[in-house]
Parts: C-alpha cells; structure tokens; sequence
C-alpha cells in the first residue's frame, strides 16, 4: 500500500477499521436513537429551529449522511429506501394515539426531503462521473 492509498481525501481504499470508518458508524447507531427519542419523548429538550418541518428535515438529513457514510458498500437506493419506509413508520405510528393523517404526511414530506437533500449530491456526482473518460490500462 503506498502512501497515497493511505491518505483521507485520496483515490485509496479507506480501511474498515480506520478511525473515520467506526466514527461514521456510531454517528449512524446515534442518529438512529436519537430520531425516535425526538419522536416519543414528551417534552425533547433539542428543539433547534422554530418550524416543526425544518427539524424532521434536519434529523433524516444528518441521518442519511450517516447512513451513507456508515453503509458504504450498501446501494445507495436501499439505504435511502431504508429511511424512507422507516420515517414512514414513525409517523404511522402516532395513528393510533389519534394523530390526524394530514399531519403525519407533512411531517413525512419533510422527512424525505431531508433524505433527497442529503442524498442528491451523491446521485448527481456519481452521474456526472460517467461522463468521464475512462482512465488509462496501465500495461502489465
């Protein structure tokens, strides 16, 4: 491995031990408790902002950096499809305590626009990268 292959920001592969590699791990277990404590806690002392919808657009948008980053080699539409169905089972889950449906879909709608926000940029580049020319065989 040459020190090129080592480096944060290089071409290299970034070892699954590396210390940026287990922090993207925690911060996706963190975030993942830490959205349905936002949920069914009564009183969540983080409010951040004063609209309701920016915070469910805020918490699924750190999400899903997290997810991408901790689920590298998982596709990208399974981890999206992951946040999704479970944002969508959050907010089903306020049904039966008489929540009214209208709320919950708004709340969702922001939820998933913070999951395509957060996963946009991504989908975009990878596009954009297959404009590129190949690189060159090195011969053997």
């Amino acid at each position: 491995m040459t020190s090129e292959d080592r480096t944060l920001f290089g071409d290299g592969r970034y070892p699954d031990t590396g210390p940026l590699a287990i922090l993207a791990r925690l911060a996706c277990g963190v975030s993942a408790l830490a959205i349905p404590a936002g949920v069914y806690l009564p009183s969540f002392p983080l409010h951040f902002a004063r609209s309701h919808y920016i915070e469910h657009f805020a918490a699924f948008y750190v999400a899903a950096l997290c997810g991408m980053a901790a689920l590298p080699r998982v596709r990208l539409r399974h981890v999206a499809a992951g946040y999704v169905v479970f944002a969508a089972l959050l907010e089903a889950s306020h049904l039966p305590f008489g929540a009214r449906l209208s709320d919950l879909v708004r709340n969702w709608t922001a939820d998933t626009g913070g999951l395509a926000a957060a996963f946009a940029p991504v989908v975009f580049e990878r596009f954009r990268r297959r404009f590129l020319a190949p690189p060159p065989r090195e011969c053997a």
